[in-house]
């Protein structure tokens, strides 16, 4: 009996949805590295709502991603992925990845300050305990209230300092005079943080 290989899973593309509701349903994609033996006929998709037990199953021919849909925000979803030989032989599942669906915090303390002669700085903080939920912040900027465009999309490793508990953000505004608002979002590849 031949041994298939074994296969590593991740998270290689997200598909955003909009997030209309707390129970609205998200999809993700999945994806792999091909293996490079010979008689692959395919790969299938695991996915159950606890650890190495799996509700449901996806074919995916010899496509190396997959979307999975349907998921529930609040929820933790366990993800393995196997090879089918030409033959119908399965492999062992992958290392299992886990996922939970939440979306980001909101931004702690955000607040203008003074940067230096004709600068400005939008300044924030956000729990480290919530960099598991993979937020970027949005930085978006309106001269009326209502029209409101994105200027700025920063990444936790653009932290400009921190302590155990949380990083610190300053993002530097440049004033022309005008009077501008901004506001800031983080958001997930599952959508907003609840406002």
């Amino acid at each position: 009996m031949k041994t298939l290989g074994i296969l590593s899973l991740g998270i290689c593309v997200f598909l955003i949805t909009p997030a209309q509701a707390d129970s609205t349903p998200q999809t993700l994609r999945l994806g792999w590295d091909a293996i490079p033996q010979a008689g692959i006929s395919g790969y299938r998709i695991h996915v159950g709502i606890q650890s190495q037990q799996y509700e449901a199953t996806y074919d995916t021919g010899l496509a190396t991603s997959f979307p999975v849909g349907d998921l529930e925000y609040g929820t933790t979803y366990y993800f393995a992925v196997s090879s089918i030989s030409s033959i119908g032989l399965e492999s062992e599942v992958s290392g299992e990845l886990a996922v939970t669906v939440a979306r980001p915090s909101l931004p702690v303390g955000s607040r203008m300050t003074s940067a230096g002669a004709g600068q400005k700085g939008l300044q924030w903080t956000f729990p480290r305990s919530a960099l598991n939920t993979y937020p970027k912040f949005i930085v978006e900027a309106s001269s009326n209230l209502v029209n409101w465009t994105r200027v700025a999309t920063v990444l936790p490793e653009q932290a400009t300092g921190g302590d155990a508990q949380s990083l610190q953000f300053d993002w530097p505004i440049a004033t022309t005079g005008t009077r501008m608002f901004y506001r800031l979002t983080a958001k997930n590849w599952m959508g907003e943080s609840i406002q």
